[in-house]
């Protein structure tokens, strides 16, 4: 059974269905922070991608989750990953890399561009910047970034940055915010 242990998914899912890239051919989406994988469920059957991609080490790693608390174990087993594998495996057009995101975009800069990306991950903000940067790079005009947890790092320094690539906010809400990347003027 396909859970999350986050909200919002709500707002998630209405950020899919309105997208400008939703359905389109060669649309990409990926979620830093797959666990049980409801944001990927919302994202694949809303957003509707030609292929989403996932990211999520498991094996219940010790990292620091926080900007102000300590290195600490989550419960992202081996066993949910494989119970995660099992839920997704109708779901054609989803692949998994199981790794850290910093491993991800070492190894695979070449991919993209990315459509759709949720931050779900590690919540720090110098973690959420190597991620928003990364994937800023490689967006379209009317790439959305969905962040989770965003009232739990520094957002505002994120939202300046990502004003660089012409992102703007789109709409917020208690828990999740997306961005829109804007076309250039």
């Amino acid at each position: 059974m396909i859970r999350g242990d986050s909200t919002e998914y709500e707002l998630l899912a209405k950020w899919c269905e309105t997208s400008p890239w939703r359905n389109k051919e060669f649309a990409t989406s990926l979620e830093i922070g797959v666990r049980e994988g409801m944001g990927s469920k919302v994202i694949i059957e809303t957003f509707k991608p030609h292929m989403h991609f996932g990211v999520d080490p498991y094996g219940n790693l010790e990292y620091q989750h926080y900007d102000h608390t300590g290195a600490y174990r989550c419960d992202y087993t081996d066993e949910m990953y494989k119970q995660m594998m099992l839920d997704f495996m109708d779901y054609k057009n989803f692949h998994i890399y199981k790794m850290t995101d910093i491993d991800f975009m070492n190894r695979h800069h070449y991919l993209g561009p990315y459509h759709f990306v949720h931050f779900d991950g590690p919540h720090m903000t110098r973690d959420v910047i190597r991620e928003a940067v990364y994937f800023a790079d490689r967006s379209e005009t009317g790439t959305r970034f969905v962040f989770d947890d965003y009232p739990k790092y520094n957002m505002s320094h994120i939202m300046d940055m990502l004003g660089y690539w012409n992102f703007r906010v789109l709409e917020k809400g208690d828990n999740k915010i997306c961005l829109e990347k804007q076309a250039q003027k």
